[in-house]
Formats: structure tokens, sequence, C-alpha cells
């Protein structure tokens, strides 16, 4: 069920009124509304209390934020311009900004692809817990969480949002229904990573109803992908490796990355692989369209040069240049 918000300002029913059409059409907006509610504030602030939208405080609210990102601030503005020509097409006066920022603008960040060795020791990390009084059952839940990161490529989200009703253990595959982009999609789980799951059911799940959560905190509820990322930092602490500070990585969704380029890496170099395989790694990820999955191709030409240069040979223009992605995959 989507969250309400209260909305205070001038802009309160046209602000509400976007949304309920947002979601008629079948868009979730469940950021945009959390993001509503703090451009709502931010209205009452510079006093806005009639349905308009000025120049200047627009400007003001869409400018650079110190330590902000570029692709956080592009994010924001894009969201300002949808709101700001709805108001202009049902009658009221608001200002479109004309600022545009450039996708290149976010493409100093880099993904960090793990090796097989760090991979290995991560998994090590988490294979060695120990049960505590705190998470009586940490130890058994981070380690199949995080083999499922790498063996599957999912989202953290995807992952600890998983019930036991998701997870078919008749036929091995997970079904992943609370995605980016409203795509579910079934998961196939290897051999090995399926008796692990097996094991694991007998050993959490053997008194549970299926809609309570595969890999549960001590609450019985979901772990918050924040917590999720702190134990992924512990393990890289405690397996030396490097991490260049908060919004540089390596983060959790380079699992996710990772996961993806190697899987390119193992395919054959074929003409009939390059046009049939692509689209079964993109739909296995959930990405909405091919274009999602051509990072990819960016960060798998730094080590198989060669292998980019058949697919261009036999598709030529039809993989564009890679740029930075709005969000992430």
């Amino acid at each position: 069920m989507s969250r309400t918000y209260e909305y205070r300002s001038g802009l309160a029913s046209q602000i509400s009124a976007f949304i309920a059409e947002k979601r008629a059409c079948g868009c979730k907006y469940e950021k945009e509304a959390k993001t509503f509610q703090t451009l709502d504030r931010f209205l009452v602030e510079q006093g806005i209390n009639t349905p308009v939208l000025p120049e200047l405080v627009v400007e003001k609210w869409i400018e650079k934020r110190p330590n902000e990102k570029r692709k956080n601030q592009k994010w924001r503005l894009n969201f300002t311009k949808r709101f700001a020509k709805y108001l202009q097409l049902n009658g009221y006066a608001a200002y479109y900004p004309e600022l545009t920022i450039s996708s290149r603008d976010d493409a100093d960040f880099s993904p960090c692809i793990f090796t097989s060795d760090e991979l290995a020791r991560i998994m090590k990390y988490f294979e060695t817990m120990v049960p505590s009084r705190q998470c009586p059952t940490a130890h058994l839940v981070f380690p199949l969480l995080f083999k499922t990161l790498i063996c599957c490529g999912l989202r953290a989200g995807e992952a600890t949002r998983l019930r036991v009703k998701d997870v078919d253990l008749i036929n091995g595959v997970l079904q992943i229904w609370e995605t980016k982009h409203d795509k579910p999609r079934y998961v196939p789980l290897s051999k090995s990573l399926w008796a692990d799951y097996e094991q694991y059911f007998e050993e959490i799940h053997a008194e549970s109803s299926g809609n309570n959560y595969f890999f549960p905190n001590p609450r019985k509820s979901c772990y918050h992908t924040t917590t999720v990322y702190n134990r992924f930092r512990d393990a890289l602490w405690h397996c030396g490796i490097a991490h260049k500070g908060r919004g540089y990585g390596p983060r959790v969704h380079d699992l996710r990355h990772t996961f993806a380029v190697r899987s390119m890496q193992k395919l054959k170099k074929s003409k009939s692989d390059i046009v049939t395989t692509l689209p079964y790694l993109s739909a296995y990820l959930g990405h909405c369209n091919m274009s999602a999955t051509q990072i990819y191709l960016h960060l798998t030409a730094e080590c198989y040069p060669e292998f980019i240069q058949k697919q261009c040979d036999y598709l030529g223009d039809t993989i564009p240049t890679w740029e930075a992605p709005n969000e992430n995959c």
C-alpha cells in the first residue's frame, strides 16, 4: 500500500492531484511523494501560500547543495520540471527551469568489479560468523544472503524482501516480485546454491509460514539495506579490501555489477551467442530494456576488448556508446 503524506503549502492540493494522476497511470511514485514532502516544507519556508511556483523559489530549490552529487541534483531538477509542466498545463503560474545536466556529469564513478579471490575472501568472512545474543541467526542468514547477491546478481532490496513463499525449493527458483520498475522475474539457482537453500530452510524455516521473510532479522522482519551495507563494510575491512569513502565504493551493488560482467566474460564469442544471450542476461537482471545492460559492455571491454570488437563488427551501431546511467541498474 502506498504511503500518504500531508502537504501544507499553497500547492498542497496540486501536489496531491499530481501524485494521484501518476499512480492512476500505474506509477508507484513512492520516492517522488517523499520528495514532494521535502519540497512542500521548502515552499512553506519560502512563504508560498497560493498555488504558484515562482522562478526565484525554483532556482533556489534546484541549485546544487554542498557535497551533493550531480546525479541527485539532476534527479531533483527533472522531478521539478515534470511538476512545473503539470502546473502550466492546468493553468497555474509555474516557472519551468531551462537548466540541463548532462549524464556525463555523473561519469566520474566507476563500479568496482571484484576478483574471484576477493569474492572468496568476502564469503569466507561471512561463513565464519558466529552466533550472537543480539542476532542469534545472523551467522546463518548473512552467508546465504551474500552468496545470493554474488551468485544471482540480485539487488540488495530484492534479496532482503524475499519471503518464504517466493522461494521454490521444488524447482530451485526464486520468484522476485518487489522489484525496481515493477518487473517481476524468476531467477534459477545453481545446483550448489540450491542445496544451500534447502539446508538453510531446514535450519531457519521449518515452522515458518509463507509470508515470513526468508532472510529474517531478530524481529522476524526484513533487514534494512543499510544493515546489509554495514555488514558488507565490515567484511571489506576484515578482508583488507580498501574502501574509497562514502559514495565511492566498493558498494553492495557492485556485487551485482560483478555478477553481470563475469557472466558476459563467460559468453562464447560466436555471433549466435551475441544475438541470443544478451537479452537473456538483461531479463535475468530485471532491466527495463537492453540499454540498461550496455554499461556491462563498457566494463567488460576493459578486460576483454576482443570480445567487444567482435560484437561491434557484427552489430555495428546497434549498441550505442556508453554513458553513465541516471540511476543504479
